[in-house]
């Protein structure tokens, strides 16, 4: 990551070299999608893009490169996608110092047990753990992420009611509380600031009914 991080530095300090029409009139000149992907080339790249207008949401095109399945009793993630002559992207992430299931995706970036990946240009980040959220719940993590906004991604846990299990007692008082509560606080990674922080969600409407009934 350390590689990574000054390669990215001194591509930053190469695109200051050039005069910004130059480097915008160059930049103009890319499809859509390899415009989305310079934003994430440097913070230059990216102020110019935006204060330019060169990117508008909707031309990005949308269309499906393969998927990835997770299967019961299987440890790893499969990846599938049509048959092609040209370069291919590896779904065995083989190159990551772990590997685990796939727990979601996003444009492009993939959220496995512990780190965020990009497949098609093999790079990846460690995520710190998250606070926990007590010894009765778990956390749902899901990934956000858009290249035309914002080149950093965030990592949001989200607390998951316990499930039913005849073999764990909750606490009498826990399963008299609402679910989801009035005031939800989850986790949540940025990119950014590479720091988990707390995030307060406040429910819309009525709640689902207690934790005893869910």
């Amino acid at each position: 990551q350390d590689i990574i991080d000054k390669i990215s530095e001194k591509m930053e300090n190469q695109a200051v070299l050039l005069p910004q029409d130059m480097l915008a009139d160059v930049l103009r000149r890319l499809a859509p999608r390899d415009l989305a992907i310079s934003r994430c080339v440097s913070k230059a790249w990216c102020t110019i893009i935006d204060a330019r207008h060169l990117l508008p949401a909707d031309l990005l095109p949308h269309w499906v490169g393969g998927i990835i399945i997770n299967f019961n009793g299987l440890m790893l993630s499969e990846f599938f996608s049509r048959p092609s002559t040209g370069p291919s992207v590896s779904g065995h992430l083989n190159y990551l110092p772990s590997t685990s299931l796939v727990k979601d995706h996003c444009n492009g970036l993939l959220l496995l047990d512990g780190y965020v990946v990009n497949p098609a240009t093999r790079q990846w980040a460690e995520l710190p753990p998250c606070p926990s959220l007590g010894l009765e719940f778990f956390d749902g993590e899901h990934l956000v992420f858009d290249p035309t906004i914002s080149p950093h991604y965030e990592v949001l846990a989200i607390p998951i009611c316990p499930m039913s299990d005849p073999d764990v007692k909750l606490d009498p008082a826990l399963e008299e509380l609402e679910w989801p509560p009035s005031l939800c606080i989850i986790h949540v990674f940025s990119s950014r600031t590479k720091q988990w922080e707390e995030r307060p969600l406040v429910r819309e409407g009525e709640s689902a009914g207690t934790i005893a009934d869910i």
